[in-house]
This record gives structure tokens, sequence and C-alpha cells, in this order.
């Protein structure tokens, strides 16, 4: 008891002292200043001076005074602060006097920035006073420094900072040996300036090394000399994001054996060559994003035993390059053979294969990968029997492809997989095949938001599901994005509104059997029309020539005026065919055939045979292929052909389409002969009968008659 009386005298006493404080402490200088207690800092603007301000400020933003001269005078009102943190903004400083930072024993952040008229030399000056073994952060950026002073840096021997950063200047060269007075600085960021070079010398205790945004055109020279020693030997992470750099090679990464870590994106690299990260032996991280000019990958560019993540995103390249203009190489087989450890792979905003064996080529020797991001990729089809190779998939990101439906075996036997992100692809129906229930009960996240849900009875199973188990806690943003797409009276309602009962999916219209009577019904005589084709030519063929027979129409030229019944127009790669099938048919009925390789005269032209020959012929049948037509008399022969139809009609001629011809070897003239002259087709097997019925018949058909006139 007399223990909780105390308690209680202490809190009221304490609580009394802090009011009092309050009351009695420096307010805010509202008109100029903004303060927040909760994050113990000022902003202040618009003076001439750094005002006093409440107890609790620990860190202080000067931005936008009129502040031309620092010194120890200056910071009077703030003395009692104990500052962690100072930041100057265009504050039109000139100079910062030697003892500027003189009474700031506590100040471990530094922030100098657009302040372009600072004079370097007393910024360097005013460092000697300045309590460097608390230090730990200093930022001087957007200054519009072209260069820095080489002793700039002397006053730190032997001290330790967290980051040193001199951002967004214009500097074109940075000698980093003035940073050789530091025991360790843990980040070294010269990012956004105009460096083409880095002298690495002075670099030894950098661990993290920033050159983002500049002008570099290959990676630094990192070795002392020729024995290979490093100047980097604590160099864990370098990131050259956004420089000009246009090849790498096995070269560009030796002395970095401690480097875990390489940021390469939004380079102008048009080829990655073989092992050129090899040598990184404990290399985790590889990040080439954003690569636009990326063309060709060499089969062992990424052979690097020690790499864990590879994030290969936005670089547009296409592992489908044959339906492409661009030429685009790599071996799939090849690809991320010789990273047996990789664990993390991203190869989002590329445009992926929908080749199942070229995927599963890709993906092969990936067995150890536990996260896998292939978002807006253009996927249509996830192959089969891919992601039960990787025993230790726990997150798979595919959002934002053109999946709409897969295989139930895809997402079968993922015992590890616990996220899965579907959303923004074009899904319309989720039932009970398209995840094992084992899978939905061991997720720990689900999206299959913003997709193409379709409101119909298909949907049954995935609404009852949801509202039947506890998959709703798990499910991304459920329900808000999820909505009906089809049918249009549903188009736009939550999917959690649609609600059908058993009654509502099994009842049947006689209109819907009517439909698919109608719709069977068309599809078999489509499916006939197709296979049925040359035979439904050749059957209204001999109709018509069997019709004119029957009206009792009677020729005027006979074929016993000709010294042959049929002369054959056919090309030499199809002489089998002609030989054993079209000249035994003709000559069983005891025709007499012209046939050039038999009966041509030897030595003479072959327009002048075929001029002659033709001549002495009831009929020409030409066999149509394209062999005939690429061959090169052909022209000749389809001179005489039209000569030969222009005097005696088009019964002169009996066309057989032997092979389809290519569109390529489709000239206006053969167009225009098969579209006013009627044709017949062959086709080996079903109705070949009926063929050679008609063809006989069009042979001994007269190629003038006028019909009979009764006396």
């Amino acid at each position: 008891m007399e223990f909780l009386k105390l308690y209680i005298f202490c809190f009221i006493w304490y609580n009394y002292i802090q009011v009092r404080t309050e009351k009695s402490d420096v307010p805010c200088l509202k008109k100029f200043c903004s303060c927040s207690r909760k994050h113990s800092r000022a902003r202040c603007n618009r003076l001439m001076y750094i005002p006093r301000v409440p107890s609790y400020v620990v860190i202080l933003k000067m931005e936008n005074n009129f502040l031309s001269h620092i010194s120890m005078d200056t910071f009077r009102n703030v003395s009692n602060n104990n500052l962690t943190g100072l930041t100057f903004i265009n504050n039109s400083i000139e100079v910062l006097t030697v003892d500027a930072f003189k009474e700031m024993n506590n100040l471990r952040h530094l922030k100098i920035s657009h302040e372009t008229f600072l004079n370097i030399s007393s910024l360097k000056m005013s460092f000697k006073n300045l309590n460097k073994v608390r230090m730990q952060t200093m930022y001087f950026i957007n200054n519009g420094w072209t260069m820095l002073p080489l002793d700039f840096l002397s006053d730190f021997r032997n001290h330790t900072l967290e980051k040193l950063s001199f951002g967004d200047n214009i500097l074109k060269n940075f000698n980093s040996s003035q940073l050789s007075e530091f025991s360790e600085l843990h980040t070294l960021s010269v990012e956004r300036n105009e460096l083409a070079f880095l002298n690495a010398r002075g670099l030894h205790s950098v661990i993290n090394l920033v050159l983002i945004s500049n002008n570099i055109f290959e990676i630094p020279n990192f070795c002392a000399d020729k024995t290979g020693r490093s100047l980097v030997p604590k160099l864990s992470r370098l990131d050259m994001t956004d420089n000009a750099i246009r090849k790498l090679h096995p070269e560009s990464f030796v002395c970095l054996e401690n480097l875990h870590q390489l940021i390469l994106d939004e380079n102008r690299i048009l080829v990655l060559e073989n092992e050129i990260f090899y040598r990184l032996t404990n290399l985790e991280t590889l990040s080439i994003n954003r690569m636009y000019n990326l063309s060709k990958i060499k089969s062992t560019a990424f052979r690097c035993p020690s790499l864990k993540a590879l994030k290969f995103v936005q670089n547009n390249f296409n592992f489908e390059s044959s339906k492409t203009k661009k030429t685009f190489s790599y071996n799939p087989s090849e690809l991320f053979k010789y990273v047996p450890i990789l664990k993390e792979l991203d190869l989002s905003n590329n445009y992926m294969t929908n080749d199942p064996v070229v995927f599963r080529k890709i993906f092969y020797p990936l067995s150890n990968l536990t996260e896998v991001r292939l978002q807006a990729s253009f996927i249509k089809k996830l192959p089969e029997r891919l992601f039960q190779r990787m025993p230790f998939l726990n997150t798979l990101h595919l959002r934002g492809n053109r999946i709409t439906y897969w295989n139930r075996n895809v997402f079968e036997n993922l015992t590890s997989l616990r996220n899965l992100y579907m959303n923004g692809n074009h899904i319309r129906v989720i039932n009970e095949s398209s995840f094992p229930i084992q899978l939905l009960q061991s997720l720990d996240s689900f999206d299959i938001s913003q997709n193409k849900f379709w409101c119909t009875c298909a949907q049954k199973w995935f609404v009852d599901y949801v509202r039947s188990s506890n998959i709703s806690k798990i499910l991304k943003h459920w329900p808000k994005f999820y909505r009906c797409e089809y049918p249009e009276d549903k188009k736009y309602f939550l999917l959690v509104d649609y609600k059908p009962t058993d009654a509502d999916c099994l009842t049947w219209s006689p209109i819907c059997t009517i439909i698919i009577v109608i719709v069977s019904i068309v599809l078999v005589l489509l499916v006939l029309m197709f296979y049925c084709h040359a035979n439904i030519r050749n059957l209204i063929y001999l109709f018509r020539v069997t019709k004119r027979e029957r009206k009792g129409y009677i020729r005027v030229n006979s074929s016993t005026s000709f010294e042959f019944d049929a002369f054959i127009i056919y090309s030499d790669l199809d002489m089998q065919w002609v030989h054993s099938e079209l000249l035994k048919h003709l000559e069983e009925k005891d025709l007499k055939v012209c046939i050039h390789q038999r009966d041509f005269d030897a030595g003479e032209r072959i327009i002048d045979n075929i001029t002659k020959y033709g001549g002495k012929s009831w009929k020409i049948v030409v066999v149509i292929s394209n062999n005939l037509t690429e061959g090169l008399g052909f022209q000749w022969e389809l001179e005489f052909i039209q000569e030969r139809r222009q005097r005696h009609e088009k019964d002169a001629l009996v066309l057989i389409m032997y092979s389809q011809i290519d569109s390529s070897h489709m000239t206006n003239s053969i167009k225009s002969l098969l579209d006013t002259t009627p044709h017949l087709r062959y086709k080996k097997g079903l109705g070949e009968d009926l063929f050679w019925s008609a063809f006989t018949k069009a042979v001994g058909k007269p190629f003038e008659d006028p019909p009979k006139t009764t006396p």
C-alpha cells in the first residue's frame, strides 16, 4: 500500500514539473517557424538570424533565409538545444567561419544544399571545430560545385562516417584520394553529377558506392596495380544506374572480390558477353533493369555461382524473338544454367515466351527458387508441371499478364507456395479445378483482383467457396476490386453480390436446345464443305457435262479431225502422277495422248513443239501446281493456253488443280484463267472415282456445241 502511494505521488510530481517547464519554455516563432514536438524538429524561413526554439527541438532546418555569414555567434540562440541535426537550404550563405560549429558538440547530421554562393574553402576550415567523433552523415548537395579541394576532408583523419553525399552538383572528375583519411566510410554518393571518370584511390574504407546518373562510359578501375590488389577491399554495394556504359567484359569487374550487390540499370549495353560476372565470387544480387538497347545475351553471361537474386526488369527483351522485327538472341537452355543457387528471379515487364517448351527450358535449371516475378510479361499460357520443379517456391507474382485459364495441374503439389498474385489478368472463371483446395488453404496472401470475371453459373463454385470458407481473409482487395465484366446486365457488379442458386443454374431453356441444334448442323455442314470441297466442285463439273449431253447437243468439231485426243501440259516434278495415273486413265478409254517427254520432236525449240502438237490435239489438259508455275517455260505455255481459249472458248481446256497454288505464285494471268474457266480438283482418297469420271467426260466433251434443231 505504501508503495502505491509513493508511485502516485511521483507520477503527480513529474507531470507538475512537466507542465511548469512547458509554460516556461520558449514558444515556437510561428510567423517564421513550424515546430513539431513529435519529431523534435523546427523549420524556419524568411529570417536573417537563427531564432530561439523550444527546448525539445534537436533537429533544425533553416530554409530560404538570409544568412550570408555563419559563425559561432549565429548559433547562440540554440546553444542549449543540443542540436543533433542541422540543415541549411538556400540561405545565401557565403562564409562559414572556423569557429562556426565549435559549440555544437552533439551534431550528428549536417546538410548544406542549394548554397551556390558558399566559399568551399571556408566550409573546409569550419570542419576544424566540428565534433567529428559524433558526426554520422554529411550532405553537400545541389550547390553547383564543379570541383573539390584536394584537402577538403583532411580533418577527418581516422574518423568514421555513415554517409557522405555530393549529389546533384556539376562535378566532372572526382579524385577519391581525399577520402583516404577516413577509417570507415559506409556510403559515398556522387550521384547526378557529370562524372566521366572516377579515380578509385582512397576508397579503401567505402562499403557502398553510389554513382547514379553520371556520364561514366566504363566500369572504373578498382585495381591498385597489376598484382590485382583491390583499391576497394570493403566495397559491398556498387550502384552505377543511368550512366553511359555500352560494353561489359570479364575484366570489367576484377578486384571486387567482396562485392555483394551490383546495380547496372539504365545503361546502354547492347550485348551481355560470356563470363562477365564470373570473377565476382561473392556477388549475391545483380540488377539489370531498363536496358532498352539490350538484344543479345550470350550463353554464359549470367555465370555466377554465388548469385542469389537477379533482377532483369523492363528491358523489353523478347524471349519469343521469332515473332518480332527486332532480333533478340539467347539460348533458353543455357540462360540460367550457371546460377545454381539462385533464389529470387524477376523477369517482369519483358516479353515472355508462350511456347511451353521454351518456357520450361528457361526455368529448368532453377530448382532453388523461392520467389519468381513475371509481372506484365505478356504471358497467355502457364506451362504444365513447371512450378513443381521449384520445391522451395514461396512467392509467385503473375500480375498484369493476359492469362485467361490454365490446366488444373499447373498449381498441383506446390507445398511451399504461400503468396500468389494473379491480379490484373484476363481470368473469367474460378472453379473447383482452377486451384487445389490444399493450396488455397495453405496460402497466406492471394490476389486475383481486377480480372474480367463472368457472373454466370460457371462462377457459382467460387462465390460459394468464398462465403463458406475463410479465404476472404487472405484475398487482397476483396471485395472492392472483384467485379463482373459479363453479362452486360451485371457489368461492374461486385462479385460478392452475385448469389446464384442451384435452381438458377439448373434451368434449361428450349431456346438453348434450338440454338445448339442449329449450331451443330451448321458446324457439320462447314466440316463437310471443308473436307469435301474438291469433291463437291468435281460433282458440279460432272453434272454440267452430263446435262449438256442429255439436252441433245452435237459436236461440230470431232476428235477424229485431230491426231491426238489430248495434249497434257505439266511439270516434270509431277511426272510420276501424270504418267502413272492421268495417262493410264485416258489410255484405258482408248484416247490418244500427247506428252512432251515421249512425242516432242528432238532438236526443236520447246515453244515450236508446243505450238505444233497443241494444234494437233483435240483438248488441252493443264495439270496446275506450284511446280508448274515455278517452271521457266510456263509463261510460253500460259500464252498458248490463253490463245487456245480465245479461239475455241473455255471447253477447249481441261484444267486440273493438282495442288493449291501459293499466293507468291498466283499471278494475275493465272488468277484470271482460274476465275473464268471451270476446273477440277484432285484429292486422293474419298471422291477420287468421281474425279476420274468427271475428267474423262470433260476430255470427250465437244468445245463447239450449238443445240439441235428439230425439223
